[in-house]
């Protein structure tokens, strides 16, 4: 079965989905006090230091406070407007702090996300990261994680074969693939490509159903590899990453950008589907509140063109661009000189 694009792009969807977290960050703010730090216009960092938070946690709320509106920033500092002196100052007589009080009791997931923003992680909310982390993943979170991923992967998966060309790629690993959506979309899309999705053994066994439900079979398999201490195949002219940088830190990243190149013949190429981030780091919105989501369950956060560059440059890799693929997301690109 070959997919059609669908009749209309996900990205309201996408912002249905997100818009859940525009409240909570709100409420956590006013739980951290976050506004009435912000007396004196600061940065980040700053920020963080001055009222003992985690740097990270600053990072992922001030840009979603900024894209709704609730914050200014001027030469790299946050600072107060109208609308946040306005209702959130617990001294204004237009307060509405209580409001967002009550409300965050029936927010989902609202004190995990408060604890990560303030500390950065917490163990708790880190079952599927830790897993793939560990090398180690139990079948039951497998696969509630491989659904999860899939029905929010699919449209993109689709678009992406349509409006990127890997032409003359013959042979492509999808590092951590998941349901292999992505390999089997590019494969129905080019009938000269093999794929292989490289995951962990529990998440290998759910991808097999996809692959087969897909009808590819016979160009898509998959191979158990911990990405993090075991050697990579080689023999692949391209290597495929679908929301994978924006669950780890920076570092992390570098050692999976190193990994691949290290197993890339010279002319392979890099391939990275990420939400960007403008380089100002709080637009577009779908960006901000997906690098918020990813405070939940990650070490990681969504990333500019300019850090996916440095990251990839530092690996040895050349030639680096970016293009839109589908919906929100855009696939950055690498080679091996």
């Amino acid at each position: 079965m070959n997919p059609v694009l669908p009749p209309i792009d996900d990205t309201k969807i996408w912002d249905v989905m997100l818009s859940v977290f525009n409240s909570q960050a709100i409420a956590i703010a006013l739980e951290l006090e976050v506004f009435d730090g912000l007396s004196e216009p600061s940065g980040v960092e700053e920020l963080a230091n001055k009222l003992g938070y985690s740097p990270r946690g600053m990072k992922a709320l001030l840009p979603m406070l900024k894209v709704q509106g609730f914050l200014d920033k001027h030469q790299g500092a946050y600072q107060l407007n109208n609308l946040s002196r306005t209702y959130m100052l617990k001294e204004s007589p237009y307060y509405w702090g209580p409001f967002f009080s009550r409300r965050a009791e029936a927010f989902p997931n609202y004190k995990m996300i408060l604890e990560n923003i303030r500390d950065g992680e917490t163990v708790e909310s880190r079952a599927a990261a830790d897993g793939w982390e560990s090398g180690t993943l139990p079948p039951e979170v497998a696969k509630s994680v491989t659904d999860f991923m899939h029905c929010h992967s699919m449209p993109s998966a689709v678009g992406l074969a349509h409006t990127c060309d890997f032409s003359g790629v013959s042979s492509l690993l999808d590092v951590g693939g998941g349901s292999g959506c992505y390999a089997s979309a590019l494969a129905n899309h080019y009938p000269e490509m093999k794929c292989t999705i490289m995951e962990l053994a529990a998440v290998c066994e759910v991808a097999k159903g996809y692959i087969e439900k897909a009808g590819v079979s016979d160009r898509v398999d998959t191979t158990t590899v911990d990405m993090f201490r075991e050697d990579w195949p080689e023999g692949y002219e391209a290597h495929f990453f679908s929301n994978i940088f924006h669950d780890w830190s920076i570092e992390t990243c570098e050692q999976l950008a190193q990994k691949s190149f290290d197993a890339l013949a010279p002319g392979g190429r890099i391939c990275l589907q990420e939400i960007l981030l403008e380089e100002s780091g709080d637009e577009p919105y779908a960006a901000v509140a997906f690098s918020f989501f990813m405070t939940q369950g990650t070490k990681g956060q969504q990333f500019t063109m300019a850090q996916l560059e440095a990251i990839l440059t530092k690996a040895g890799f050349s030639n680096i661009s970016a293009q839109r693929s589908y919906g929100y997301y855009s696939l950055v690109t690498g080679k091996k000189p």
